[in-house]
C-alpha cells in the first residue's frame, strides 16, 4: 500500500505545543491537535513517549481517509505508546470504547496501542493498514474488522486481550499475516460471513487459537496454532475454512493444544490438505486429503501425523530441501526463543534442548538450523547431553587437536566414550563437517543400542547409500526411533552434512532411548510397519492389548530380556515418565525441588513435568520418593486430577456402590474415583466388584488406566475387555 504525502507533521508529547510554535516544522503536543490539522494524504510522525488523556489526547483518535501514522517499525513501536480509549458510535462497529478508529485507507505503522476500558483499533470501511505495531492489554478485542472492512493486518503483535485478538465480522475481509497473537480469549476469531486470509502467523498461549462461527469462510495457510490452552482451531455453525486444496497445501501446524487440536463442531465434514497435523488430535468429521504439488515445486511435503500428505517428484526420488521451510514472522510472540524457528519443523526438539541449556543460538537471536555441524560441535554437544555414558575406550591423542583447542576436552571423552574416533593418520579433522550417517552412527555407539537387522533399513528409498560400516547401527537407530528424515522420512539422505536442526532431534531422541525426555510426536520418524511390539511373557494376559496399544505408539516398553513383566510393580517415578510420555502436560504450577530427585536422577525431568501439570505431588518432607510402589488408588486420582476430567461438576459417589470394598475407598479419593469410573477408567481384573484401592498397581494396571484416559481424550481407540468398568 503506497500513498502519496502531501503534508508531514510532527508530534512529540514531551517538548511539543498545540499548536506548534516556530517553525512549520515544530511538532504538536499531542496526536488529537496533529489529526485536526490533517488535509489530503497527511504522514504524522510521533516521537517516543506515551500519548495518553494524561498527555492530552482525546480519545477515541479517528484517523481520516490518506492519514497515515508512524512510530517505530523497527522495534513494532514498543517506545511510541497510545494509551486510553474513548466512546465511538459507529454504524457497523456498535458503541463501544476505542483507542483508534481507522478510516478509507489510514495507515497505522510501528505503534502500541492499549486499551484498558474498550478495543483498540476499529475498522468499519476501506482498506486500512496496520504494520508492525503491538496491540496490548485490552479489556476487549484487540483489533475489530467488520462491515465491508478489508484491512491488511501485518507483522503486528496482539497480546493480553481480553475477548478476540482479531476479530472479522459481518462481510469483511483483508488479510492478516505474520502476526503473533498470545494470551488472548481466542487468537482470531472470525463470524458472520467474513472472510479474510490468515496466513504465516502463530495463535499461541490463548484460550483457542482461531474460531470460527455462523457462515465464515476464512482462507488458513501456514499458519501456527500451538499450545493453546482449549482448541487450535475450533469450527461452529456452518463456518467452512479454506485449509488447503490439492493443488494449493495448506502449510498450517496445529499441534500441541490441550483439549483438541481442530474441533469441527459443524455436521459438515472439513477437508485438510498438507497441514502438520495429529489425527488422533482431531475431533469431529475432518477429512485428510492429499496434496497434488510435486516435491520439488513451491512447498515440501507436509506429513499428517505419521502419513505422507503429498506426492514424490517425478522418478520417485525427492530433491533433499527443496522447497521453503515454513518461514517464521518478523515479530516476535512465536513459542521458541530463537528467531529462525518458529514454525521450523525440529522447533519442539531444539527447545527442548535449549530449556535444558544443551544448545543456544547466536547473538543475533537467531539459531542457524541449516547450518552444517563441525565434528568438535557435535563433539561438544554430545558429550554434555549424555554425561553419564560410561568411558568404555583407551584414550587416543590426535595430532590436530591442540591442547588448547576450545572443544580438545570434548573431544577427549566424546572418544573414550565411544560416540567418535579418529582417522587412521591420527587426526581427529574438528573442523570438518559430520555426514549424517556418521552422527547416526556415533550415537547409536555411544549409547550401546543393540545391533539391528538390516532388513529394517528397507523403509529408505536411498539404502543404497548407507555404507556397510553402518548398517547394523543404521538399523538399531531406526528400530529404536533415533531418526528423523525431514522432508520425506522415508529419504535418509546419509552423505548429506548434519545439520544444527538435525543433530538437535538426534540427540533428543537418543535422552529418550535413555528415559531421561518425554516423547514428542513427529511425523518425519520412519515408521517400521504397523505392527504392534510383542513381548514374550503376555501370552493370555488380561491386559495384552492395554499394553500392547501403548507399545504401538511408543508409550511404553518392555525388559531387555524381551519380557514386559506385568505383574511387576510400577514405582513412582516409572510411572511420571509415562504420563510425561502420553499426556506431555502443559504445567499448571511453578517447578519445586525434591530432596530426593538430583538433577541427575534419570526421570527428573518426567518427575518436574508430572508435578507442575498436577498429576503428582511430594510429601511434607519435601520428598517425591521416586522408588517407592504407586496405588491403583492414586492412579485414578493423578489421572483425573491431571487431566482435568469432568472438572467443574462432582463425581456421582452412588457408582461406587457397584464395589464390594467400596469401604476400603479413601475419603479424599471418593469423588476421584467416581469419575473415574464413570468415565471407564477403572479396570479391575479378575473381578470387576473388587476394586482393591491400595494395593499396589501393577504395571499391567497401570498400562491399562492410561490406556483408558487416552480413549477418554480420543487419541487411541477404545478396547472391548470384559474388566472394564462400565456404568
Amino acid at each position: 500500500m503506497v500513498q502519496t504525502v502531501s503534508q508531514v507533521l510532527q508530534v512529540d508529547p514531551r517538548s511539543g505545543q498545540d499548536p506548534p510554535q516556530g517553525p512549520t516544522t515544530g511538532p504538536f503536543k499531542t496526536l488529537t491537535a496533529a489529526l485536526r490539522q490533517a488535509s489530503g494524504s497527511t504522514l504524522i510522525r510521533l516521537a517516543p513517549g506515551t500519548y495518553s488523556q494524561e498527555s492530552g489526547e482525546s480519545f477515541p483518535l479517528v484517523l481520516p481517509a490518506n492519514a497515515l501514522i508512524s512510530g517505530d517499525e523497527a522495534n513494532q513501536g514498543k517506545a511510541v505508546i497510545i494509551r486510553g480509549g474513548g466512546l465511538f458510535r459507529g454504524s457497523q462497529l456498535g458503541e463501544r470504547s476505542f483507542t483508534l478508529v481507522l478510516q478509507g485507507e489510514a495507515q497505522v505503522r510501528g505503534v502500541t496501542v492499549t486499551n484498558p476500558q474498550g478495543v483498540g483499533i476499529g475498522i468499519e470501511t476501506g482498506r486500512p493498514l496496520v504494520r508492525a505495531s503491538q496491540i496490548l492489554q485490552c479489556s476487549q478485542d484487540g483489533i475489530v474488522a467488520t462491515g465491508t472492512a478489508m484491512p491488511s493486518i501485518l507483522d503486528c503483535q496482539v497480546e493480553g486481550i481480553g475477548s478476540n485478538g482479531i476479530l472479522f465480522g459481518q462481510r469483511a475481509k483483508g488479510e492478516v499475516r505474520r502476526c503473533g497473537l498470545r494470551r488472548c480469549g481466542y487468537g482470531i476469531a472470525v463470524q458472520d460471513e467474513a472472510a479474510p486470509l490468515v496466513s504465516e502467523s502463530q495463535c499461541v498461549n490463548n484460550r483457542v487459537g482461531i474460531g470460527l462461527f455462523k457462515t465464515a469462510r476464512p482462507v488458513l495457510r501456514r499458519n501456527q496454532l500451538a499450545q493453546n490452552q482449549s482448541v487450535g482451531l475450533l469450527v461452529q455453525q456452518t463456518a467452512w475454512p479454506d485449509l488447503g486444496q490439492p493443488q494449493d497445501p495448506g502449510g498450517n501446524v496445529i499441534r500441541y493444544n490441550t483439549e483438541a487440536d481442530v474441533l469441527n463442531e459443524t455436521s459438515r465434514a472439513l477437508l485438510s490438505v498438507g497441514n502438520d497435523v495429529l489425527p488422533q488430535r482431531l475431533k469431529g468429521p475432518i477429512s485428510l486429503g492429499a496434496s497434488q504439488v510435486p516435491e520439488a515445486g513451491a512447498v515440501p511435503p507436509v506429513l499428517i501425523g505419521s502419513a505422507q500428505v503429498g506426492q514424490p517428484a517425478p522418478g520417485g526420488q525427492p530433491a533433499p530441501g527443496s522447497g521453503p521451510v515454513l518461514q517464521p514472522p518478523v515479530s516476535g510472540g512465536a513459542p521458541s526463543r530463537f528467531r529462525d524457528m518458529v514454525g521450523h519443523w525440529a522447533v519442539a526438539y531444539v527447545e527442548a534442548l535449549a530449556e535444558r541449556g544443551l544448545v543456544r543460538g547466536l547473538e543475533d537471536g537467531s539459531f542457524q538450523p541449516n547450518r552444517a555441524v563441525t565434528r568438535a560441535e557435535f563433539a561438544a554437544l554430545v558429550v554434555s547431553s549424555f554425561p553419564a555414558v560410561p568411558e568404555s575406550k583407551p584414550a587416543a591423542r590426535f595430532i590436530d587437536v591442540a591442547a588448547g583447542f576450545w572443544a580438545q576436552g570434548a573431544i577427549a571423552k566424546a572418544q573414550r566414550q565411544g560416540f567418535l574416533s579418529g582417522f587412521p593418520d591420527q587426526t581427529f579433522r574438528p573442523n570438518e563437517t559430520i555426514s549424517r550417517i556418521q552422527g547416526i552412527v556415533a550415537i547409536a555407539n555411544g549409547l550401546g543400542l543393540p545391533a539391528g537387522p538390516a532388513s529394517s533399513l528397507v523403509i529408505y528409498r536411498d539404502r543404497a547409500q548407507i555404507p556397510s560400516y553402518a548398517v547394523s547401527a543404521t538399523a538399531a537407530a531406526t528400530q529404536n526411533r533415533l531418526i528423523l528424515n525431514f522432508p520425506d522420512p522415508n529419504q535418509l539422505r546419509p552423505l548429506a552434512a548434519l545439520t544444527r536442526a538435525e543433530v538437535a532431534t538426534l540427540v533428543y531422541q537418543g535422552l529418550v532411548y535413555q528415559n531421561k525426555a518425554p516423547v514428542i510426536d513427529s511425523g518425519f520418524i520412519p515408521q517400521l510397519s504397523g505392527t504392534p511390539p510383542g513381548f514374550s511373557d503376555l501370552t493370555g494376559h488380561w491386559a495384552r492389548p492395554f499394553i500392547e496399544g501403548l507399545a504401538q505408539h511408543q508409550l511404553i516398553s518392555g525388559l531387555e530380556t524381551g519380557q514386559f513383566a506385568p505383574n511387576a510393580a510400577m514405582t513412582r517415578a516409572q510411572y511420571a515418565a509415562l504420563l510425561a510420555r502420553a499426556f506431555q502436560p502443559q504445567p499448571k504450577q511453578p517447578p519445586t525441588s525434591f530432596a530426593d530427585v538430583p538433577p541427575n536422577f534419570w526421570a527428573a525431568d518426567a518427575i518436574q513435568m508430572a508435578y507442575r501439570a498436577g498429576f503428582l505431588s511430594g510429601f511434607p518432607d519435601r520428598t517425591f520418593a521416586p522408588d517407592h510402589s504407586l496405588l491403583r488408588v492414586q492412579a485414578w486420582v493423578s489421572l483425573v486430577n491431571g487431566l482435568a476430567l469432568l472438572a467443574g461438576q462432582p463425581g456421582n459417589v452412588s457408582l461406587l456402590d457397584r464395589f464390594a470394598d467400596r469401604q476400603s475407598i479413601p475419603a479424599y479419593a471418593l469423588d476421584a474415583v467416581a469419575k473415574a469410573t464413570q468415565l471407564g477408567l477403572v479396570v479391575n481384573a479378575p473381578d470387576l466388584q473388587q476394586l482393591r484401592p491400595n494395593q499396589v498397581a501393577s504395571r499391567a494396571d497401570i498400562a491399562a488406566v492410561v490406556y483408558q484416559a487416552l480413549v477418554v481424550q480420543q487419541r487411541l481407540p477404545a478396547i472391548t475387555s470384559q474388566y472394564i468398568v462400565k456404568v
